[in-house]
């Protein structure tokens, strides 16, 4: 039980991280889409809807960035839980090594896989959604075990 409160602290403070460095990269994406976000938008609203295309899309840049450190707390809660528990499981010989494999598991799972959800917003934003998540799957992974190792106690032996 001691290895998954020590991988929930570490989660916590993983996610919160995480989420000061993924916020960036939520903007610039929606900026760079902006275009493309703001034409699904008008597509999708009601006619004489009270809110225009481009308002909405102010809102959604708000939203994106307080999702993103909701998100990032609360994930780094579970996947610090799941990291502790199966700390022992997991292949390499460091903490470190170890979250940076959990953070391509990651990645394999929620960007590549579950992430063919995006070929619908277009192939551009699929594949710099599978860059983005890789790279950001790699930070958490390295901050996870990193703040595992520094939360584990050490034994004098």
């Amino acid at each position: 039980m001691g290895k998954v409160v020590t991988g929930i602290k570490a989660g916590v403070v993983a996610g919160v991280i995480y989420s000061i460095i993924l916020a960036p990269f939520t903007y610039f994406t929606l900026v760079l889409l902006k275009e493309d976000i703001i034409s699904m938008i008008m597509a999708s609203l009601p006619e004489g809807y009270s809110l225009t295309a481009e308002e909405i899309f102010s809102f959604a840049l708000l939203i994106g960035i307080i999702t993103v450190f909701i998100a990032g707390i609360i994930l780094g809660v579970i996947f610090g839980l799941i990291y502790g528990w199966a700390y022992e499981k997991i292949p390499g010989r460091t903490a470190i090594i170890k979250g940076i494999f959990f953070g391509i598991i990651l990645w394999l799972i929620f960007s590549v896989i579950l992430g063919f959800g995006n070929l619908g917003y277009g192939v551009t934003y699929y594949l710099y959604s599978l860059v983005e998540g890789l790279i950001t799957s790699l930070i958490f992974g390295l901050l996870l075990g990193y703040f595992y190792n520094r939360f584990t106690p050490k034994t004098i032996g």
